[in-house]
């Protein structure tokens, strides 16, 4: 079984150096190492081309696929990915570091289980300073997610962050790149791939330091921890406008998986639906706390509607009549932010 990491990076320079060495020095046999730097303007780079020259060791084949230019990390990752010649893909970005056993643990899932698409773990979550952040676990034990078990949840009830995850080569071989110009995010694409294909495995022994800091791609809890503010207001608006873009490449990857056979015809139907009122969920969640003009909103919220799903629909609305209700959430939305972290 061949194995490939890709390694991303975009002005890490701070935290390169160690996201690197963990990804060199894994105690795998042999294994390919892609690098992928997405046009860095700092020192990342530099720091990148000189440990690979005096620091690789012979049991790593290093392939590097940057070009010098900056293509957005949607596009970083379908470049690197199509770089691997692995049967098992893992990642790891330029501001985390990986256990050096993390590899070897993910291989043997997939060794002893075929069905499994997707691996990933519990994490470490550190700060800017390598410094443990106290943080509610997703759980204690291993689990199995699949389609299967849940149909209603567009993840299967799976803990999602895509830092932590490796991937069979099929969840990219047998659906191609992701759309290019979305702002849908990489994890939220490869999730429902992998579990059109089969199943998802989590393991509940913590494999990665996962650094949060405050140039973070994703939306960060962390940030949340001085409190309520209008700018992580407006990061919370944006995360759900990204999320609720996420059902175009869905659509065409659920499409993909019926006309190919992965899915049956009315299982299709039915996780189509379920990510059609994911993402118009967020959508809808969106314009009622932005407040949008009343033709958007209803544009919008009109599909709860036709997908049956009225209650949801008046709640949104409540949301869009009434700026305390909209208060409510974000009082309700800060204090379950602030849970996640055991302080």
């Amino acid at each position: 079984m061949k194995v490939s990491i890709i390694f991303l990076s975009y002005n890490h320079e701070l935290f390169v150096a160690e996201a690197l060495r963990s990804a060199l020095q894994q105690d795998y046999p042999k294994y390919e190492l892609v690098v992928h730097d997405d046009g860095s303007t700092d020192g990342t780079l530099p720091i990148i081309k000189e440990i690979l020259k005096n620091e690789t060791p012979g049991n790593v084949e290093v392939i590097f696929a940057s070009d010098g230019k900056n293509h957005g990390m949607v596009e970083s990752f379908n470049r690197a990915t199509a770089a691997a010649s692995g049967d098992i893909i893992m990642h790891i970005s330029g501001d985390d570091r990986a256990f050096l056993h993390r590899l070897r643990r993910h291989v043997e899932v997939y060794q002893s289980n075929l069905s499994v698409m997707l691996v990933l773990s519990e994490v470490r979550r550190i700060d800017e300073h390598g410094e443990d952040i106290p943080y509610k676990k997703f759980s204690t034990h291993d689990g199995l997610f699949s389609y299967a078990q849940n149909k209603k949840n567009i993840h299967a009830g799976s803990y999602i962050l895509g830092a932590s995850a490796s991937y069979r080569a099929e969840v990219f071989k047998k659906f191609g790149k992701i759309l290019p110009g979305g702002s849908h995010s990489e994890d939220n694409t490869y999730w429902v791939r992998a579990l059109l294909l089969g199943q998802i495995y989590f393991i509940a022994e913590s494999l990665l330091f996962y650094r949060l800091h405050t140039n973070n791609e994703s939306e960060n809890p962390w940030k949340w921890r001085l409190g309520l503010s209008e700018k992580l207001k407006l990061e919370h608006l944006s995360f759900a406008k990204k999320h609720s873009q996420n059902f175009s490449q869905w659509s065409i990857d659920i499409a993909h998986a019926k006309k190919n056979g992965y899915v049956s015809e009315l299982d299709a139907k039915i996780i189509l639906r379920t990510a059609r009122l994911n993402a118009l969920n967020w959508e809808v969640l969106y314009h009622s706390l932005n407040v949008s003009p009343w033709g958007q909103w209803w544009d919008s919220a009109r599909g709860l509607i036709l997908l049956g799903e009225v209650k949801m629909f008046i709640r949104r609305l409540k949301f869009r009549f009434s700026a305390t209700r909209r208060d409510r959430y974000w009082m309700a939305y800060e204090k379950w932010m602030k849970t996640l972290f055991n302080d």
